[in-house]
């Protein structure tokens, strides 16, 4: 699970948006901790004071307070905002549509959904809550490869094969995948242990303990229907790997269908800023160029560039400049138009990898009309061993 971010639901005026019966409903499922805290749970709502006492709690959590209501908490944070509440009543309309009153807010549906099937509030969670700046690797099927359809079922049978690669990966034969369905194919989330780390913590008291504790990790993909692309984030080119043939075998049938991949190019940028100027996307207004790693052909001498605006820097130098160098890295700031939003973007061919805001549909159709895509080009490439 993502770190939580409190600032809103530590705020008593947000409490007070969840009907004071559902959230007594929620805080007498830890009936045992909020008494010893000294809240009485036997009214029928909270007091300006005990409001504020459970804030500061939220705020910043005792040792002593509940796993499962800190997630509680978080899920109420992410899934009572707009794209969220959204979301569940797109995937479980008939849970929505069975809890909802008169009256209820976001966080009166979210938290009585919670009640009911607190497994598929956690599917919408957690899709939601990861961070998407990722380093991803793109591996694609041959031509003419159909991949079967990415059913539960698919899922359940790839995250059982990957168990055996988490056990040596993150000593923990434990292993989830889930897919939900987008325009182009899949988001997909794998979820598993990371190795036991030991931390020094203060307890309560004050007094020096040593913790055991082993993360939760999630890495993201998308798998692309048509074109049969799978990007994929980890950890190593090991973990990489192994997403990568349990995903081929699965979806494909062997094991060594998916492999990497030359998807990616920056040859268009030799070409002058204006290959960032694209019209005809009329949701993205401006592009800029801020940061550009060049290797000099036939060495092993690397040249960054990084500003707000790297072609100032580049037109300064003069138009042949980028003929002796290979281009190996590229960052971008994408900004849309009638919004305040800038989606970052990496990309980085040599290596077939991209990080930033790719899971925005504008990334996407900015670089097929940039042309950083190369859809049709498979550059023979020998099996993985």
């Amino acid at each position: 699970m993502s770190n939580p971010a409190f600032r809103r639901f530590g705020n008593p005026g947000f409490l007070r948006k969840i009907k004071s019966k559902n959230l007594m409903s929620l805080l007498r499922k830890f009936a045992a901790f909020f008494e010893s805290k000294g809240i009485n749970l036997s009214a029928d709502d909270l007091s300006e004071a005990q409001l504020d006492q459970l804030s500061a709690i939220i705020v910043s959590p005792p040792s002593s307070c509940p796993g499962e209501f800190l997630a509680a908490v978080d899920l109420l944070e992410m899934l009572t905002s707009g794209p969220g509440i959204d979301e569940l009543r797109v995937v479980v309309p008939e849970l929505v549509q069975k809890v909802h009153e008169k009256g209820d807010t976001n966080g009166d549906i979210v938290l009585k959904v919670w009640f009911l099937d607190s497994k598929a509030i956690q599917r919408i969670y957690t899709k939601f809550s990861l961070k998407r700046n990722r380093t991803m690797k793109s591996f694609r099927s041959a031509e003419g490869q159909k991949p079967v359809e990415l059913t539960r079922d698919v899922c359940q049978a790839i995250a059982k094969e990957l168990e055996f690669g988490c056990s040596d990966l993150f000593d923990l034969p434990i292993c989830d995948v889930m897919a939900f369905p987008e325009a182009a194919g899949y988001a997909l989330l794998i979820r598993h242990g990371e190795r036991v780390k030991r931390v020094e913590v203060f307890d309560d008291d004050h007094r020096r303990d040593v913790k055991a504790l082993r993360p939760v990790k999630h890495d993201v993909g998308f798998f692309d229907t048509k074109t049969g692309e799978l990007l994929v984030s980890g950890r190593s080119d090991e973990v990489k790997k192994t997403y990568c043939q349990v995903f081929s075998k699965h979806l494909f049938g062997e094991s060594d269908i998916l492999r990497p991949s030359k998807r990616f190019t920056l040859e268009p940028l030799r070409t002058g800023r204006d290959c960032l100027i694209r019209p005809e996307l009329g949701t993205v207004a401006t592009t800029r160029l801020k940061r550009l790693i060049l290797r000099r052909k036939g060495t092993t001498s690397v040249t960054m560039h990084q500003s707000h605006d790297v072609y100032h820097e580049l037109e300064i130098r003069g138009h042949e400049y980028m003929k002796d160098f290979d281009l190996v890295k590229a960052s971008f700031a994408i900004h849309l138009a009638m919004e305040r939003r800038v989606l970052a973007l990496m990309i980085s061919p040599e290596d077939d990898t991209i990080q930033g805001d790719i899971h925005d549909p504008n990334v996407r159709r900015w670089m097929d009309i940039c042309k950083f895509n190369r859809h049709t080009e498979h550059d023979p490439i020998p099996s993985m061993s």
